[in-house]
């Protein structure tokens, strides 16, 4: 290359760096935008308003559980619309969950990354109220946080890792779910059972692999049955009656969905890398399976080894993917209108603003009157 070439070259990228730097500073103050959004104004005026409709459950749990899935439904659409503003699309392969969105149902996803729950919203948004009356087992990290403190008012159960705590863990989960799964009308109980993204949990895959004389696998890991059977040894039907679950005289669950997530040539974003635009490979597929549930999946061994099989085929299905770049049939595309985005940034901001003008601010002057 000629020195009159190299010059050329450097004077074009001296030119073209402000306009970088300036799409980077952009790119920093809108994530910024969607991190208050997302952290506290939108927690802040969910939980907010939930204190306010708690007297609704006196006369009537129907209609509670009726405004609170609502305003659930426009949480998950702020998740989507933070999604789309990554460039993040979505494709769905296989069984149709639309057909059992209004069922109750075990839904289970291999976890690859935070940005699945983006993923997992986006496939929701457009499946009637499955983004109002899903529940969701969190690992309890951020329990803590006010995204946690809004998830708490919705009633996800966090649960925290460790073999000593298991066997209590575990029941206070059924005790959850005996106590709020039919009260508050939840249809689709959604979590990871590996129990973390992958990358953390490869070395303890292995480990568990040669301890149980069992192949590892390469693009997921051995689940965790534990909440799982939680959820069908409560949930699920009963042995005496398909229409009764097996805890009282309520309806059963009636599906497992199992979904398998894969990223474009198995490269999985960090969140800050999505949010600041730096994502290239942005179109992720899902796909679905799903079961009829079986009475005999309350015992966990059975359960364990048919889990164990859909999990053999997930990885199967994985190897594929990332070779092919698809999943087996004709890809569904999931779509998010532009203008849905802004109308639900809208209700949000208006709602956090009505909070603060009505009851926030003049509290916190009342409080302060006290102080000072």
């Amino acid at each position: 290359m000629s020195r009159s070439t190299t010059s050329r070259n450097d004077e074009e990228e001296s030119l073209f760096a402000p306009v970088m730097d300036f799409r980077k500073l952009m790119a920093m103050i809108i994530t910024f935008y969607w991190f208050i959004m997302t952290v506290f104004i939108v927690p802040a005026a969910c939980v907010s308003t939930c204190t306010l409709m708690l007297p609704i459950m006196i006369f009537s749990m129907k209609y509670f559980n009726k405004f609170e899935h609502i305003l659930c439904t426009m949480v998950n659409e702020h998740w989507v619309a933070s999604g789309q503003y990554t460039g993040l699309t979505v494709e769905e392969y296989g069984d149709d969950i639309t057909t059992v969105a209004d069922k109750r149902a075990l839904f289970l996803a291999n976890h690859l990354g935070l940005v699945d729950h983006y993923c997992l919203m986006t496939a929701f948004q457009n499946k009637p109220s499955v983004a109002g009356k899903y529940m969701w087992v969190i690992f309890n990290i951020w329990k803590s946080t006010p995204l946690g403190v809004m998830w708490s008012a919705h009633g996800n159960f966090f649960i925290n890792g460790g073999a000593s705590k298991r066997a209590g863990v575990l029941q206070q989960f059924r005790d959850h779910l005996i106590n709020n799964f039919w009260k508050f009308d939840y249809g689709w109980v959604v979590m990871y059972p590996e129990g973390s993204r992958l990358f953390l949990i490869k070395n303890s895959e292995k480990q568990f692999a040669e301890k149980n004389g069992i192949e590892p696998f390469k693009h997921c890991a051995h689940p965790r049955i534990g909440a799982a059977h939680s959820v069908l040894s409560v949930c699920g039907p009963s042995e005496k009656s398909s229409t009764k679950a097996r805890v009282g005289n309520n309806p059963p669950m009636e599906y497992i969905i199992d979904c398998t997530l894969g990223y474009p040539n198995g490269k999985v974003p960090g969140l800050g890398e999505a949010m600041l635009g730096e994502w290239h490979y942005s179109n992720v597929a899902i796909h679905y399976s799903i079961h009829k549930v079986k009475p005999e999946w309350s015992n966990e061994e059975v359960l364990k080894e048919w889990m164990y099989k859909q999990y053999e085929k997930k990885d199967k299905l994985l190897e594929d993917y990332y070779r092919t770049g698809k999943f087996p049939g004709q890809p569904r595309q999931i779509t998010y209108s532009i203008f849905r985005n802004v109308l639900v940034q809208l209700f949000w901001i208006t709602l956090f603003y009505a909070h603060y003008s009505i009851w926030i601010r003049p509290f916190g002057l009342y409080l302060s009157s006290f102080i000072y």
